[in-house]
């Protein structure tokens, strides 16, 4: 949707101090941005899901023109809504564009609301933190899903202070923070047949003008929630030659909300499985965290091994299970894991 030429567009090259309800809302002056949603729920006989929805705004140019035209746009929105029926192995994926152009797509800030057509969040109540309570709602073909957001710890600031850095070149790093524990409730609908479902949900929140270096290919990311109160993020930078770059990074944060970093010298990340799409390409599928430090060793497993996107760009995303040890004690949760750059 844009060339390789960032001219004209701002970067995150330092801290900032982050103000909200504003940067909750949109950031023209960056080429690219995103309200990333993922989580899972499960009925009360047990009946379990996950679901990915997400809107990115990526900027055509650095400039919006003065038009007399209400469909002239600079700005153009993707969303991905996802939901995996994990009891019966299946995984639904759409994907849709439009232009702020109009309002057919956009976000204002205060009060929250985003939108992509009928694929919505908007508002309904004030929370203690930094990002309101919210209702979800998107619908395509036979599925649909509408659900209650009200978080349960106060947002962190992922990297340093907000600022993540991809990669050595000046630049490659966008400003980043996260939402780790959502309650969620709702209900979810597939082909006619409702389910009441409750449980967790992770809101990242990234905008940048450019993020992997010309090395890079792509990265393995992890948000898992414990069943300790605990939240584990964390990122995997590949680069092109099969090595694993240095500006790899993650977080832990803990029942209190407080947050704490980890460096890639922190974190072992090893493949236990591997799964092929239809065109041959290998995913890793399945994997062993360690972090010795906190003598954290955990195993994470696909809740459905084919969860992958077949779309624009081609990418797997899914719901984990996940079972190990936590400072000597068993612990179990859930969580998402994506991995690009492997079929495209």
């Amino acid at each position: 949707m844009s060339s390789a030429d960032t001219t004209g567009f701002e970067k995150a090259v330092k801290e900032r101090k982050f103000i909200f309800p504003d940067d909750n809302g949109a950031h023209p002056s960056f080429r690219t941005e995103w309200w990333y949603f993922t989580g899972n729920l499960s009925t009360k006989e047990g009946k379990n899901f996950g679901y990915q929805f997400t809107i990115f705004r990526n900027a055509i140019s650095p400039f919006k023109q003065d038009t007399a035209s209400a469909w002239r746009s600079n700005q153009v929105y993707m969303g991905h809504f996802t939901l995996t029926d994990i009891d019966n192995d299946k995984f639904y994926f759409f994907e849709r564009f439009s232009r702020d152009g109009n309002k057919l797509a956009g976000v204002e800030a205060n009060p929250f609301k985003l939108w992509l057509e009928d694929w919505t969040v908007c508002e309904t109540g004030k929370s203690n933190y930094q990002f309101p309570e919210v209702r979800l709602s998107a619908k395509d073909k036979d599925v649909s899903v509408e659900f209650n957001l009200e978080l349960l710890k106060s947002i962190v600031l992922q990297g340093e202070n907000g600022l993540s850095i991809k990669s050595n070149d000046a630049g490659n790093a966008s400003y980043y923070y996260t939402a780790t524990k959502i309650k969620t409730s709702g209900r979810i609908n597939i082909e006619g047949k409702e389910y009441s479902v409750d449980g967790f949900s992770w809101l990242d929140r990234e905008w940048s003008t450019s993020a992997l270096s010309q090395n890079q290919k792509g990265w393995d990311w992890f948000s898992l929630q414990l069943d300790n109160n605990t939240e584990l993020m964390y990122y995997q930078l590949r680069n092109k030659d099969g090595s694993i770059d240095a500006s790899s990074k993650g977080s832990i944060v803990l029942p209190d909300g407080l947050k704490e970093n980890l460096k890639p010298e922190d974190v072992s990340l090893k493949p236990t499985g591997e799964w092929k799409n239809n065109t041959g390409k290998v995913y890793p599928s399945g994997w062993k965290l360690s972090i010795p430090s906190r003598n954290i060793e955990l195993d994470i497993t696909p809740a459905v091994r084919n969860q992958e996107l077949n779309v624009s760009v081609k990418y797997w995303e899914g719901s984990v299970l996940i079972n190990g040890t936590y400072a000597g004690k068993n612990v179990s949760g859930r969580g998402y894991v994506e991995l690009t750059g492997y079929a495209d």
